[in-house]
């Protein structure tokens, strides 16, 4: 029955079990340049979308709280070096 086990959709393999899936040897050496980077992207898809709703406000509301406190990064800022007066 579709939709019955929505949980099933977060399950990623990369192991010769893929097989299934992408219709190519996969989780074996020759194909990590290959595959490592397709399994990342769709990873980090499903991660971005799953928060889709928080995403969206942050992207289109106006009162976005900021995640971190000034202090935290206040001393990484370049500053204009203080010129010193000469007579």
């Amino acid at each position: 029955m579709s939709g019955s086990a929505p949980y099933l959709k977060d399950i990623h393999v990369f192991n010769p079990a893929g097989f299934v899936s992408f219709g190519l040897p996969i989780g074996d050496v020759p194909s990590i340049r290959r595959d490592v980077p397709a399994v990342v992207a769709r990873i980090s898809h499903d991660l971005f979308f799953a928060d889709w709703a928080q995403h969206e406000t942050r992207i289109t509301g106006d009162n976005i709280a900021p995640d971190f406190d000034a202090s935290l990064y206040a001393a990484a800022l370049w500053k204009q070096p203080a010129k010193a007066a000469v007579s």
